[in-house]
């Protein structure tokens, strides 16, 4: 189900060294963080933000490249280690002690390696359409895309057609810059996926995984990898509703969560 109405709230900015991110908070309660997948933005949690509204103060984190996040010099690629990090510094920069985490796509990738190596700060964990620990996309033919995206003097022209291909595609560039063009390709290509293969069975904490069957960016079959690789993870399937569950399933999804967050 879809709530009545969806909630964009002003965006803010958080200065850390080195960096500029990005994030809106609103509502009172327990603390929800929410990380967008590649590309995304604050405005892929509108929908959910309405139910979580009613019950959590939630915070939707921009890393750099989305929104009005930024990190100054050349675009290369950010490790999720560094990923795992900057979150963990911003939960610190807005004095969370601690938080339960949602993340959408490559987004969930990111909340799962904050909540596996920043232990005290996660309190559960929600992936919504997140990838399995295989990765869903030919990581050679990504990667050797990628590298030639890193190519300074080919940057301007590869930027275009990048954001011509997401336009194509279906995916929104109200909140795309140059910066977030690039690194939605290099960052994905040079995710370790091995890594969080590991973060995948060493996570200790309450976890929801939620999917749709008719997900087309992250198949089917990925999804219920997961699911097998971690039957103990409360589990929460939809036969429709495509590689946005927050938007089509948002009322669900938060009862899903208000349960695990309360039961933590």
């Amino acid at each position: 189900m879809q709530p009545a109405a969806p909630r964009d709230p002003q965006r803010r900015t958080l200065e850390l060294p080195g960096v500029t991110l990005s994030y809106t908070d609103e509502g009172s309660g327990p603390v929800v963080v929410g990380l967008s997948g590649l590309p995304g933005a604050h405005h892929h949690w509108r929908w959910l933000a309405t139910p979580l509204f009613e019950w959590a103060r939630f915070i939707r984190l921009e890393l750099p490249g989305f929104g009005e996040a930024r990190m100054p010099g050349v675009v290369k690629p950010l490790p999720l280690q560094a990923r795992g990090e900057l979150v963990a510094r911003a939960l610190e920069a807005l004095q969370l002690e601690q938080v339960s985490l949602v993340g959408h796509s490559m987004g969930g990738v990111i909340a799962l390696e904050t909540a596996v190596h920043h232990v005290r700060r996660v309190k559960t964990l929600t992936l919504v359409a997140a990838p399995g620990p295989t990765a869903h996309y030919p990581e050679a033919v990504w990667r050797s895309f990628a590298n030639v995206l890193l190519v300074r003097p080919l940057q301007p022209a590869l930027t275009r057609i990048a954001r011509l291909a997401y336009k194509r595609l279906g995916f929104s560039l109200r909140d795309m810059t140059d910066e977030g063009a690039l690194r939605t390709v290099v960052d994905a290509a040079f995710t370790d996926f091995g890594r969080h293969r590991d973060n995948i069975g060493a996570a200790r904490l309450p976890v929801l995984q939620t999917w749709a069957d008719d997900d087309a960016l992250v198949p089917q079959r990925f999804h219920d990898e997961l699911a097998r690789t971690r039957p103990d993870w409360k589990q929460l399937r939809f036969a429709d509703g495509g590689h946005d569950v927050q938007k089509f399933h948002g009322v669900e999804v938060g009862a899903a969560m208000r349960e695990l967050i309360n039961r933590a």
